[in-house]
């Protein structure tokens, strides 16, 4: 690309907007430190966001010359507002999410199973919520494979989706967004977590009814030339078995990692209608510890796997098995340390995700709106 004067402005005004959104709050003083721009370009860059309703001055501190303080730039949460979905096997939450990557749950339905008959059904939210709202994005979270140029979901294995192309059911006048769940939580995770600030290699698995891999390397989410990375839920963990797997291979990883294998261990009566609210269930029974401790292990073997292969700084937990407390993550953890290279293990940290109440995909697909709103700032 011929990089000309209006289009090298355009790549610096993303940039500044870009550097508030990760630093807030910060002067103009501090960006033209960052971005390495004089000051009289920060200064008509900042006039153009404050004026577009991206920024704006919230406060001052210090001094950088006798008598004057500085005056510092946040952006505005509120200034664009997305619909966020994460469409589950079963149940479908969404919500509104803001420009400053945080969400406000909305409610949820149950998935249908035709995608057609999903897709109106977000329609009907989106036409509730605009009716009171400006929405500026939609963004999915959707447990499977994603083709983010072509806006296709390739393979969504445990929906029995394949080769939907979502532009031909959901037709609005704004953009629409879909990433795979996992990845949009490694997305999450950088952008709120404090651990993952300085992190260039991690890897964020979600246990739900299968089991789905973001990956970070070299700071950035990898996705691969053809959107299929990261699914490590599908790696062969038993070559002889004879248990098929919704891809179609047999003994894949999330056949003994996902909370279907754990509920179809339990011998005791579990409630609920669907695998989320009985894997709940097990959750509190006394006598299901024993199942849930050797589900860990069998999380831990392909830890093990993507440890090996990648060589992470961070591996976080998500999903439905987040919140099962200490002795849980402790299990997996010294199975990894006995069972992967030592050398591979020496900074590794293992860990849920500060995703609670909102999950980290719902999260990550209002940072992925974010991300496009500052993409496609002219």
């Amino acid at each position: 690309m011929k990089y000309n004067s209006p289009w090298i402005k355009v790549l610096n005004k993303r940039n500044v907007l870009k550097i508030v959104h990760e630093n807030r709050p910060l002067s103009r003083s501090e960006i033209s430190e960052i971005t390495g721009l004089t000051p009289s370009s920060v200064t008509r860059i900042t006039k153009e966001l404050i004026e577009e309703g991206f920024v704006q001055e919230v406060g001052s501190e210090g001094k950088n010359s006798p008598g004057r303080r500085r005056i510092l730039l946040d952006i505005k949460s509120d200034a664009f507002i997305s619909l966020v979905f994460d469409v589950g096997v079963n149940v479908t939450t969404y919500g509104l999410g803001y420009f400053d990557g945080t969400v406000t749950l909305g409610g949820s339905f149950e998935t249908p199973k035709a995608p057609e008959k999903f897709f109106a059904k977000v329609k009907e939210v989106f036409d509730r919520y605009s009716a009171t709202k400006k929405i500026n994005r939609v963004s999915l979270s959707v447990p499977g494979m994603v083709d983010m140029e072509e806006n296709r979901i390739l393979m969504a294995p445990n929906l029995g989706w394949r080769d939907v192309v979502i532009n031909d059911f959901l037709k609005l006048d704004i953009p629409i967004l879909a990433d795979n769940e996992a990845n949009l939580s490694v997305l999450a995770e950088k952008y709120h977590s404090e651990d993952m600030k300085d992190v260039k290699e991690a890897v964020f698995i979600v246990i739900r009814e299968g089991v789905g891999t973001g990956v970070l390397i070299d700071g950035k989410l990898y996705r691969g030339p053809t959107y299929t990375a990261g699914e490590a839920g599908h790696m062969t963990v038993d070559m002889r078995s004879d248990k098929r797997c919704h891809c179609s291979n047999r003994g894949c990883w999330e056949l003994f990692a996902s909370i279907n294998w754990a509920i179809q261990h339990y011998e005791g009566k579990l409630e609920g209608k669907n695998a989320i609210e009985k894997f709940a269930s097990l959750k509190k029974q006394r006598d299901g510890r024993k199942v849930l401790e050797k589900l860990a292990e069998n999380i831990a073997i392909g830890v093990v796997n993507i440890v090996n292969i990648l060589n992470p700084q961070i591996v976080i937990l998500g999903g439905e098995v987040q919140d099962l407390g200490e002795y849980f993550y402790r299990i997996i953890e010294e199975e990894v340390k006995r069972r992967a290279l030592k050398d591979a293990t020496k900074e590794l940290k293992i860990r849920p995700s500060i995703f609670g109440t909102v999950s980290s995909n719902l999260v990550g697909a209002a940072v992925l709106a974010v991300e496009n709103i500052i993409e496609n700032v002219t």
